[in-house]
């Protein structure tokens, strides 16, 4: 069976989620679609970058991901497909595809009808062509290919006299920041907000109300807090600095 992932920033208490997986069963019913999250902060398109970027390659090839964080809707702003490490994505042209894109990455710019919704292109535009992407309908079919497109760097590290120099890329529901630093790195200490932060093999290796640094999952360093909330004890922010000591 085909796979459709679905991310976006719609939460749970309105009629959008299922209205777009409506469209996509009208065209597809041979599918299954997994929501990854609907509670992202609404317009947070790179904290959106970043949860893709950890997720999409735990599907098989050849899943299509659905992409919604689009405060830019019904502007100038153009609805893409992505093809990108043998990965289908649909969303708008944005920057939410910045961490997925690489040297072979080809993106198409998708042809649509003058009579959509100016408010739900989901439901009107990206959600049915997710569905045609998943009966093999070839994205040269769907849209043009394009040159030019909407692309953030992820944030890099700097390194001076045996100390790096990163910061938060994210905070997740446990309070955990996750840092541009990665796992790779050999670090003796981290210190943010202007306190010391020690570096441990596993969450519940840290003493209560202690902050730790971990190597997280998707390959970054991450401050946590056993069975406590680090953003809360620092007042994290994302872009918040974030120093490991090397040497």
């Amino acid at each position: 069976m085909k796979i459709i992932t679905f991310l976006s920033d719609f939460g749970d208490r309105d009629w959008f989620v299922g209205a777009v997986k409506g469209e996509i069963f009208k065209i597809q019913r041979q599918v299954s679609i997994i929501d990854i999250t609907h509670a992202l902060t609404p317009h947070d398109i790179r904290a959106a970058a970043f949860v893709l970027r950890s997720v999409y390659k735990n599907f098989p090839k050849g899943t299509v991901h659905l992409v919604v964080i689009d405060p830019g809707v019904g502007s100038q702003r153009k609805p893409i497909i992505v093809e990108s490490d043998d990965y289908f994505f649909v969303g708008p042209d944005n920057g939410v595809f910045s961490y997925v894109y690489n040297k072979d990455s080809k993106v198409y710019a998708i042809r649509t009808k003058e009579t959509i919704s100016s408010t739900f292109h989901a439901r009107d535009i990206f959600g049915p062509v997710a569905a045609r992407l998943s009966k093999n309908v070839r994205p040269a079919r769907l849209g043009s290919q394009m040159k030019n497109y909407v692309k953030y760097e992820f944030p890099k590290t700097e390194t001076k006299r045996g100390v790096v120099y990163g910061e938060v890329v994210y905070i997740d529901h446990f309070g955990n920041l996750i840092t541009n630093i990665a796992n790779e790195t050999v670090v003796k200490g981290f210190r943010v907000a202007g306190k010391q932060v020690v570096v441990k093999k596993s969450y519940c290796q840290g003493k209560s109300g202690e902050l730790i640094a971990v190597k997280g999952s998707c390959g970054l360093y991450e401050i946590a807090c056993n069975r406590g909330n680090a953003s809360r004890i620092v007042d994290a922010r994302i872009g918040q600095r974030v120093i490991a000591r090397i040497a």
